[in-house]
């Protein structure tokens, strides 16, 4: 495990932090619909009709008394915001912020010489909020973000993210608070709180995962988990798209590769814990012989720690054809995996409980099928873990050439970042342009 960060430390646990706070669903339980005309102004809001989040104002006060600052960024009215702000919380808002933009906060941040000054260094802040929209702000903004879940959605909201499960996890936050105690450890201890393979390049222990998809049948289950993040586009400076390179790169080390399996043996720790879960077999989605650098996956899995019993269950075809990733959609990839990779014979399956281990989790194809393969062969519980997932794409930078959209890309030898605009030859229509990004 490496003994210090590669990049950059966290400020000192007492450093003041700023904590821009999403409003609706974060401090008051008002994501319900009939809230709606207070948010847009078209009613005066009635404090006593708004209901708090259980705990909201003693997180304030808490959070205020270590000496941090907490400052609300909403996209509703002002007459609503700053009522509830002033005489509910007594904190500064920013309000109709129309995010995931970050021009009214940015232009708010850069206004107060304190709030700049912190704003240098991006450890500084913090963004927490309920949906893909408080995500993306802090991610446009370079800032780590917290997702949270502090209430039970009644209704689907497209525009405000309200009662979405999936596309929030996918917009890639940093951290995952249920609780207000979950965000001020997360506070009071950022790194230890950091996903379980991200944390462990920033010389911590974490156990913590995404859990992505949980699916319940006949009182079995199968969970989809994730232990870092593969960005594209802005993002925290955690995300470890450089990383992920890395794996297939003929000249990674044995200290990096040790450090993967380490990741992975510390969520493991975690998931022994639930004595009522008994795993028979741990295994992984093996490389195809045409992989290079050659069993990369097989060289981690050795590496893992683990009690399990551990097995090769799965194989590729010797016929197989081209690559997962030259597959254009989700049903395309399942039919490449169904057709040349299969479960093999010899390895009693039937009411075993079973933990796979890949690189990445994508379109979740791989792990549907092979889902779906256990099962078949009367597999019970199934854990699907990866190393990475890839998050939603976030390009805010616009070409000074042309005016296009940059994207964010990857030199693989070392990971360094670039802007792009990428030209018609790689899939883009901009005009060439280049620019390099400094490492923060």
């Amino acid at each position: 495990m490496a003994s210090s960060p590669e990049i950059g430390e966290f400020n000192n646990l007492n450093q003041q932090m700023i904590i821009l706070l999403d409003l609706d669903g974060t401090l008051t339980d008002t994501a319900h619909e009939k809230f709606k005309p207070f948010k847009d102004g078209k009613q005066q809001t009635v404090i006593s009709e708004i209901p708090l989040i259980q705990g909201a104002k003693e997180f304030i006060l808490d959070v205020q008394a270590k000496g941090h600052k907490p400052i609300i960024i909403s996209d509703s009215h002002p007459d609503y915001v700053n009522i509830i702000a002033k005489e509910i919380f007594q904190i500064p808002a920013v309000s109709l912020t129309d995010k995931p933009n970050i021009e009214k906060t940015s232009n708010y941040i850069q206004s107060n010489q304190e709030l700049n000054d912190l704003f240098v260094n991006k450890d500084n802040y913090i963004m927490i909020g309920d949906s893909w929209l408080d995500v993306e702000l802090g991610r446009r903004l370079n800032i780590t973000t917290v997702l949270t879940k502090f209430y039970k959605a009644t209704s689907i909201e497209e525009r405000d993210g309200i009662g979405q499960e999936l596309k929030p996890i996918k917009m890639g936050a940093t951290y995952y608070a249920k609780t207000f105690e979950d965000v001020i450890q997360i506070i009071s201890n950022p790194k230890k709180n950091l996903l379980a393979l991200e944390a462990i390049f920033q010389g911590e222990t974490s156990d913590k995962m995404v859990r992505f998809i949980t699916k319940h049948s006949n009182g079995n289950f199968i969970a989809f988990r994730c232990l870092a993040r593969q960005e594209d586009g802005e993002c925290d400076r955690f995300a470890r798209a450089d990383k992920y390179y890395q794996i297939d790169n003929p000249q990674r080390n044995q200290d990096f590769i040790s450090m993967l399996a380490q990741s992975v043996s510390n969520y493991l720790d975690r998931v022994s814990k639930f004595p009522e879960y008994k795993w028979d077999y741990l295994t992984y989605v093996s490389d195809k012989k045409t992989t290079n650098p050659p069993n990369k996956m097989k060289e981690i899995f050795e590496l893992i720690n683990s009690n399990l019993n551990k097995v090769k269950l799965f194989e590729w075809s010797q016929d197989v054809e081209g690559n997962l990733r030259s597959r254009p959609n989700y049903q395309a990839r399942r039919d490449f995996i169904s057709k040349y990779l299969k479960t093999i014979d010899g390895v009693e399956i039937k009411d075993k409980n079973i933990i796979v281990i890949d690189d990445q989790f994508t379109s979740s194809a791989t792990a549907h099928e092979i889902a779906k393969q256990l099962k078949n062969k009367g597999a019970k519980n199934i854990l699907f873990i990866a190393l990475f997932y890839l998050i939603l794409p976030i390009e805010s930078k616009i070409c000074p050439k042309c005016g296009k959209l940059l994207k964010i890309k990857i030199k693989k030898v070392d990971g360094t970042k670039f802007y792009s605009c990428l030209l018609p030859k790689f899939r883009g229509d901009g005009c060439g342009y280049i620019e390099n990004i400094a490492k923060q």
